[in-house]
């Protein structure tokens, strides 16, 4: 089979879509959806069901291979019926009997492709709706088969310019399998082409987790289901189907049929130290989109658009620890003998409980974000940033509840000199991994970053676009698990000259963390519902589009 031969499958696509044709055709993008997979189940059923009936007076051919070099065409064929002397093909479709000029583009190609073959001539085929039953006529005039040509035309100029359409935006988009990919409504709001997008649900792989930390455990599998076994017992029994990511804390060991199921299925296996620091992640195989990689790096190396990209990263680093020093001023008081929480206004030299001043680090943060427009290079981009993260957790203390004992003085990583900093580093710890899985999704490198610049082994594309979500969801977990006695100073062990969580405790890490990623907002730009692990791979996509040039700019995602 030549590759310069386009699949009549695809020149199908590409009257529908361009759009899809490019993500499909050019990217390499095959989505499987539920609205796919039931046309090839109806197809499959019906190509079952006429194999077993009799023909009558009619000679076919099913499942017939052609190929063109003057039409640059090919595909397989349905079915080709010759009845009374006249030949021609029948495609089969699943529903509707509606008059689509993509399935009689793909239809009248078809019969070319017969002529050509046979040297016989082709009037008309037939288009077959598996949900009516019902047969449709076409027939191949003059002038449909030079539309056909010319849509062939256009995509083979396609793949050669590689130049990504402007998003149809219609009703075409509903029930499209690459349609969180295309992202039509977001693209045509950015572009000022809509004033509010349709909502709709981006699909992240790593919608479940499962993370497995007690010592001695073993994963397997029987049928379709993962089984935690330790000492002969099993301990938990889960659908892989409810599995999109697995977590490994410390010495947990995983079987061959584990491994190679859970490779097969697109699920990544991340490896943690039994302390939580992140070690690897087990990766299925990665995205065939190498232009958009082939893009990435081509920023990566002009430093003009990694200082662009590295003030968006920033920038919204800073807003959103703006946004937690000023939604957490905390103090306590007894109502009815219970404990509640209420805001307050601080005093700007010293806060009611005896804390920092939190009013200084807001007004800080303030100043430091009002100078990233101006900074000129990297180097006074990263003084901006450690200048804001040093305001920041200078009143860190300020959002914890005083009489839960938690101290910090400042952030400390290798090893955590402090239970908070335990609990710190074990969220950022989990949210690179969970940036790690999104960037491998959408097909980026996760180590190629713009704003932290490359260094063996680091992964640097998920540490810039970490940086926003820092304060929003690995702060706030902390926090809250502290301020609502989630987890207590009894909750630690100190080890190898640090702090780290205890097994029990680290469950209830999990799932407040699980928690976390599901709370939704309203996203700033687009105005609708979606839950933070949603964001997460939203804003990479946005990121791989903006490195496309599909969008101009990247934006951070900010919360209020």
């Amino acid at each position: 089979m030549s590759e310069n031969y386009i699949p009549l499958s695809q020149i199908n696509t590409y009257v529908f879509c361009p759009r899809r044709f490019y993500y499909e055709s050019v990217e390499g993008h095959q989505v499987i959806n539920e609205h796919v997979e039931e046309g090839k189940i109806k197809h499959a059923r019906v190509d079952t069901e006429m194999k077993d009936r009799s023909e009558r007076d009619a000679r076919v051919s099913r499942s017939q291979y052609l190929a063109s070099e003057t039409l640059g065409v090919s595909g397989y064929l349905d079915l080709i019926e010759e009845k009374k002397g006249v030949t021609y093909p029948v495609e089969y479709k699943k529903a509707g009997t509606g008059d689509w000029l993509n399935d009689q583009v793909q239809l009248c190609l078809q019969g070319m492709l017969i002529e050509e073959s046979t040297g016989t001539e082709v009037p008309h085929g037939y288009i077959y709706y598996i949900g009516s039953k019902r047969r449709r006529k076409v027939v191949f005039d003059d002038e449909l088969r030079q539309t056909s040509r010319d849509f062939v035309a256009s995509a083979e100029s396609l793949l050669q310019t590689r130049k990504i359409p402007e998003p149809v935006h219609d009703n075409r988009c509903n029930g499209c399998s690459v349609r969180k990919i295309c992202l039509p409504d977001e693209v045509a709001y950015l572009h000022e082409l809509d004033d509010r997008p349709k909502r709709i649900k981006p699909v992240l792989g790593i919608d479940n987790v499962l993370y497995v930390d007690e010592p001695g455990c073993t994963l397997k599998k029987t049928s379709e289901r993962l089984l935690v076994v330790k000492e002969g017992e099993t301990i938990r029994d889960i659908p892989l189907i409810h599995v999109g990511q697995v977590v490994l804390c410390g010495n947990i060991s995983v079987t061959t049929p584990v491994m190679q199921t859970l490779l097969i299925e697109g699920i990544p296996i991340v490896y943690q130290s039994a302390y939580g620091r992140y070690q690897g992640t087990l990766t299925p195989k990665i995205s065939r989109n190498s232009l958009l990689r082939v893009a990435q790096h081509r920023v990566a190396d002009d430093s003009e658009k990694c200082l662009a990209l590295a003030k968006a990263f920033v920038h919204g680093k800073l807003t959103n620890m703006r946004m937690m020093l000023q939604r957490r001023k905390w103090r306590s008081r007894t109502v009815n003998g219970e404990d509640c929480d209420s805001e307050f206004e601080p005093d700007r030299t010293e806060t009611e409980n005896g804390g920092p001043d939190i009013l200084s680090s807001i007004d800080d943060l303030a100043a430091m974000r009002r100078k990233i427009p101006r900074a000129g290079g990297l180097p006074e981009l990263l003084g901006i940033e450690g200048n804001a993260s040093a305001a920041y957790f200078r009143s860190f203390s300020a959002m914890l509840k005083p009489e839960m004992g938690f101290d910090f003085q400042r952030r400390s990583r290798r090893p955590p000199a402090d239970p908070t900093n335990a609990l710190l580093s074990f969220a950022y710890s989990l949210l690179t991994a969970d940036l790690i899985s999104a960037i491998q999704l959408v097909g980026l490198d996760p180590y190629v970053g713009f704003f932290h610049q490359q260094n063996y082994g680091r992964p640097c594309l998920a540490l810039d676009l970490m940086e926003e979500f820092r304060p929003i969801i690995a702060d706030s977990v902390a926090i809250t698990l502290i301020n609502k006695r989630q987890i207590k100073l009894d909750d630690f062990t100190q080890s190898h000259g640090g702090w780290f969580l205890k097994d029990a405790a680290r469950k209830r890490f999990y799932g407040a963390y699980e928690g976390r990623k599901n709370e939704t907002i309203t996203h700033p730009i687009f105005k609708y519902k979606i839950d933070f692990r949603r964001a997460i791979e939203l804003q990479v996509r946005l990121l791989a589009k903006c490195l496309m040039g599909e969008i101009d700019t990247y934006t951070s995602l900010t919360v209020r």
